[in-house]
């Protein structure tokens, strides 16, 4: 059977992105220092003007994304060259500019990753797939398969050995298995909850959840309960001296969504609607893009998206529990349906509570029929 692409300007896109940044699951990825953003093992003002020129979309020789994030923000701006600038001055900038990372870029899964793909290419030794559920994740899994497989099925696979990378949304592991995908979205199921964590000095916290319903997923493992070294740009620190940017969790839930105020949006402008509507219910630049980033590729498809944020039906499906106390909680859950038309719906109120002290923010949503 004939190995061909559906969209050819995908595969290609895709290739370079993986020929760019796809994780290595042979070894740990190597420390790096941060602020070296030019790769050369020193911090100089060097590294300064290779950010300026990136941010700036100018050609640089030599760039390591990860280490430009001299200032910890999980983004690459020209704030990270004022950094860089304030070390060189000895002013009081991100301490830890200089120093060696601690933990790789690419995390090590504690379990196998089981999930249902659709393929997009297949070689000799691996093959490229994305989630069935349209997200911006890209994994490459090493592994032959017959030629009973085409480009464009649907499978599901089992993986071992596997690496993520938060940062470029690639993954990569070895082929367990692999048979036809029966896949077919839970309206029940609430997807990627993701949650942050924001103390005002390194601390230890303990995370749990009480769940009216089922859990399926989570990352870093569960186990009844996360604890972790939090610090406050956010980085959570696990007892194996893991990092991750965040607590991930999947459940199917039994909740009764309300859905009788809420807004009505055209695809193709719901990527503007979420970036305001998030905003406006406290989420900052890098969670709203986390957010948008996750949900927007199967939203903008449609030709109209009835969206509603929920309030007590998600928190009393999904009760979360915090120690120490936070002094800020944000918890933003988008239930939504796609609409071939228009529909009327009043407008909801959106609002959030203010970022203070300690805070913890989360974010999920679920397709709702």
């Amino acid at each position: 059977m004939m190995k061909t692409g559906k969209n050819l300007c995908t595969i290609i896109l895709i290739a370079a992105l993986l020929l760019s940044s796809v994780i290595t699951a042979a070894a740990e990825p190597a420390p790096y220092m941060i602020g070296d953003a030019d790769g050369d093992n020193m911090i100089s003002v060097l590294d300064a003007t290779v950010i300026q020129r990136v941010v700036a979309s100018l050609d640089v020789a030599d760039y390591h994304e990860t280490a430009a994030d001299a200032d910890g923000d999980g983004t690459v701006t020209v704030l990270d060259a004022t950094s860089i600038q304030r070390h060189l001055a000895d002013l009081p900038t991100n301490k830890n500019i200089g120093k060696m990372s601690d933990a790789p870029v690419a995390v090590k899964w504690d379990d196998n990753y089981c999930a249902d793909f659709e393929i997009l290419e297949i070689h000799d030794t691996y093959f490229i797939a994305t989630p069935v559920i349209p997200l911006p994740v890209i994994i490459k899994i090493n592994g032959s398969i017959s030629d009973h497989w085409c480009v464009g099925d649907h499978v599901y696979c089992v993986c071992e050995n596997v690496y993520s990378d938060y940062k470029t949304n690639c993954y990569e592991g070895d082929l367990v298995s692999i048979e036809e995908s029966t896949f077919v979205p839970d309206p029940n199921v609430a997807y990627k909850p993701v949650i942050y964590l924001y103390p005002e000095e390194e601390t230890e916290v303990d995370v749990s959840l009480d769940l009216n319903g089922e859990l399926l997923k989570s990352e870093p493992a569960y186990n009844g309960g996360w604890t972790v070294t939090a610090s406050p740009d956010g980085t959570l620190t696990t007892a194996d001296g893991k990092q991750y940017d965040s607590l991930f969790w999947e459940a199917k839930l039994n909740a009764d969504y309300d859905m009788s105020k809420g807004f009505c949006v055209k695809g193709s402008d719901t990527g503007a609607f979420l970036s305001d509507a998030l905003n406006r219910q406290g989420l900052n630049e890098k969670e709203t893009s986390d957010f948008i980033e996750f949900w927007l590729p199967i939203m903008e498809k449609n030709p109209y998206n009835v969206i509603s944020f929920q309030t007590d039906a998600y928190t009393d499906a999904a009760g979360l529990n915090v120690s120490p106390q936070p002094d800020s909680v944000i918890r933003v859950f988008m239930a939504w349906y796609a609409s071939d038309s228009a529909i009327e719906i009043p407008a909801q109120t959106l609002s959030a509570p203010a970022r203070q002290g300690f805070t913890v923010v989360e974010w999920g949503g679920s397709m709702v029929k």
